[in-house]
């Protein structure tokens, strides 16, 4: 229930006069700095956050008096007397399916409740490891080549009872083939099996830049598989849309929920002309979302996408109930996260996870601190999974249902997303769709202005990653490369697919019915085919199609990570020498955040003191042996100081760099303090990486 159902009614004006009150007062509080600069936050939605959110904010939302399972869902698929837990589905970072195995069945007996099988990039493209490159093998999943491997990753899993998840790439059969070959095996019915094994050519056409056959040919692919679940598995979904593969490129809220519904809109449309029914269809989807920092805006995305999907289900003639039938899966995001002080990647993890809950979704991953390594340990994957337990457990995040409804900041950033990325998404319709706008590569050169954007708020520190572009610890060190491990992983791959691929496949099962081909696919896996054979088996002849602007993920740390990768090189930790003048007042502000500046590239600070005269200040930064110093003082006091200052320091030392606390605002100002001896200047804009980089670069010449 809305929150302003409980209150009384005020007029417009005597809100309005309230809140002209309130402005008057704060704006006496921030004593002439503007009310606009400082108090309102621009988001990479467009979405401007305010101070304070009222009833007035909410006037005109539609939907508000809904209540939870009922259209259009903004307050959740499932009624406030039946909540439903999401699944406790944690992925495990195991190149090998023994580690794989051990990691899961200690968290199947520690909490988790499902089982997410991530294939790696090779096995999702119907690749063996001597057929893929070492980027591949091993990245983002486990490398599997044949039943074997699917045997001993899932040995004493009840597959029966368990809710198993697979990721299959653009075409899912070679995938599906082996998972389904090691479920016949066992004796396990198929219409017991639940879960997902999915098919996802959009993720994979933008993590590869191609597609492996025809569009045409992998929607035949998918509607073949989509019926025959519908008949032997049909408590299995069989279509992805993975959003992750967006949001880790630096997609905004904005873009993620657009290209969710023109994604999905794509696959009905290619899936009803092949003869399926929305009935058919939409129960089979389960999209995939990854949760960002921004936790009212990743609060406000779920609840908007509940509200999207209704309105583009009854679009296309099926009732609005049918919305409630997909699955929502979501996984805390990694573009936040750093390997340097990684215990903050924990915070980071359990307030997303926070807002995906309370967001309203099926299943979640939380990722352990040390997911990003690549490697994992027992005690990182146990507290990832006792963070579940605390929000269901101790924080009663279900009840009540939809906690965060009511709240005027949520219901108005709920429809604000919710109308902006409707437009988003007319507009690509109106350029024929999702498959032509990539084609063009429209989406993915927003997705990269958006990403661009929030690497420069990271450069400036306009945005803070704790323990990286502020407040950073020295004594961290980053972990050590599996560059090599890697390789050898992918060496030792390649040989075992030799060893156990005797022949190549030699027949096709392309041009046969689709259950022929699924039963062919599965007595082929039974009887030891490779996941390439596979692939070839299903399709003869591979090929690069469509090719498109592929999408990277990223991280915002990486910068600062590879500063602080070369400071560690140099003979001796970088020391910067500040030259403090005059009493505390007028240094202290722009020597902190000189300090705090120069640390994020793993300089660190030196020079407790303070001086009179430039002369003393220079000879102290001279006799310290720092490679670099920086004079903090005033803008007043600069044009005395800052000459005297740098040709003393240039006369003694002049292989030392001088560093000016502050960038003067006139151009011809700043050009004399150049010509006095001043190599850079580190104020509020300033681009940390590329600075601190550049000054690294010069050490190392004179080094």
């Amino acid at each position: 229930m809305p929150a302003s159902a409980e209150l009384p009614a005020p007029t417009t004006e005597s809100l309005s006069a309230a809140l002209a009150t309130w402005r008057r007062q704060v704006e006496a509080e921030l004593k002439g700095v503007p009310f606009e600069k400082k108090l309102l936050t621009r988001t990479p939605e467009g979405v401007t956050l305010r101070p304070l959110y009222t009833r007035a904010d909410v006037a005109g939302v539609p939907h508000l008096d809904t209540q939870p399972g009922e259209p259009p869902y903004l307050r959740g698929f499932h009624p406030a007397d039946k909540p439903r837990r999401w699944e406790c589905c944690q992925e495990i970072a195991a190149q090998r399916t023994h580690e794989f195995n051990r990691a899961l069945l200690a968290a199947l007996s520690s909490g988790q409740d499902s089982v997410a099988l991530t294939p790696d990039r090779a096995t999702r493209a119907g690749l063996d490891p001597d057929e893929a490159g070492a980027d591949l093998v091993g990245e983002d999943g486990l490398s599997l080549i044949d039943i074997d491997d699917v045997r001993t990753a899932l040995r004493d899993v009840d597959l029966g009872t368990i809710p198993l998840h697979v990721r299959g790439g653009a075409d899912v059969l070679p995938v599906a083939a082996l998972v389904l070959a090691e479920v016949r095996h066992r004796g396990v019915r198929l219409d017991t099996l639940n879960g997902s094994i999915t098919a996802d050519p959009f993720a994979a056409w933008l993590e590869n830049g191609s597609l492996p056959s025809e569009w045409p040919a992998l929607q035949d692919q998918l509607a073949g598989w989509t019926r025959w679940a519908a008949a032997n598995a049909p408590r299995l979904r069989t279509i992805g849309i993975d959003l992750g593969v967006w949001h880790e490129a630096g997609a905004s809220a904005t873009q993620e929920l657009a290209y969710a519904l023109a994604s999905a809109v794509e696959h009905l449309r290619a899936l009803m002309s092949r003869g399926l029914n929305p009935e058919d269809v939409l129960p089979r989807m389960r999209f995939s979302f990854a949760v960002g920092p921004q936790f009212f805006i990743e609060v406000a995305k779920f609840r908007a996408w509940r509200l999207l999907w209704t309105k583009l289900v009854t679009a296309i003639g099926a009732p609005p109930t049918a919305a409630a039938t997909v699955a929502v899966h979501a996984r805390t995001g990694r573009w936040n996260q750093s390997l340097l002080d990684p215990q903050v990647n924990l915070l980071r993890v359990t307030t997303a996870a926070l807002s995906a809950v309370l967001g309203g979704i099926d299943s979640l991953h939380v990722s352990p601190s040390d997911e990003i390594t690549g490697r994992t340990d027992e005690t990182s994957r146990r507290i990832a999974r006792n963070v579940h337990t605390l929000l269901a457990e101790e924080f009663h995040t279900l009840v009540p249902a939809d906690a965060a409804g009511g709240s005027w900041m949520i219901e108005s950033l709920t429809d604000e997303l919710a109308r902006a990325a409707w437009a988003l998404f007319q507009d690509i319709e109106k350029i024929g769709g999702m498959i032509a706008s990539m084609l063009q590569g429209r989406p993915q050169d927003a997705v990269a202005k958006v990403a661009a954007g929030k690497a420069a708020a990271l450069a400036t520190r306009k945005t803070g990653l704790v323990g990286t572009n502020v407040y950073p610890n020295l004594r961290d060190k980053l972990p050590p490369s599996h560059r090599a491990e890697r390789e050898a992983f992918h060496l030792a791959r390649a040989r075992a697919t030799k060893e156990r691929r005797e022949t190549l496949a030699t027949g096709t099962c392309e041009r046969r019915p689709w259950p022929e081909c699924m039963q062919a696919a599965i007595a082929a896996a039974r009887d030891g085919a490779t996941i390439g054979q596979l692939a070839r088996l299903v399709r003869s002849k591979r090929t690069d199609a469509h090719p498109i602007a592929r999408l990277s993920p990223g991280r915002g740390a990486v910068p600062f990570e590879q500063l602080r990768a070369r400071a560690a090189t140099l003979k001796e930790r970088p020391r910067v020498f500040l030259a403090k003048m005059g009493p505390i007042a007028q240094h202290k502000a722009r020597a902190d955040f000189s300090a705090g500046f120069f640390a994020v590239g793993g300089f660190e600070s030196i020079g407790k003191q303070s001086f009179e005269s430039a002369e003393d200040a220079a000879r102290a930064a001279v006799d310290s042996r720092a490679p670099v110093t920086v004079l903090c003082s005033t803008d007043e006091t600069y044009p005395e100081l800052v000459p005297a200052f740098a040709r003393a320091v240039k006369s003694a030392r002049p292989a030392m760099l001088v560093v000016l606390a502050g960038l003067p605002a006139d151009p011809a100002v700043v050009q004399q303090y150049r010509d006095a001896g001043v190599d850079e200047f580190v104020h509020l804009r300033a681009d940390a990486p590329e600075l601190l980089g550049h000054l690294i670069d010069r050490i190392e010449a004179v080094s």
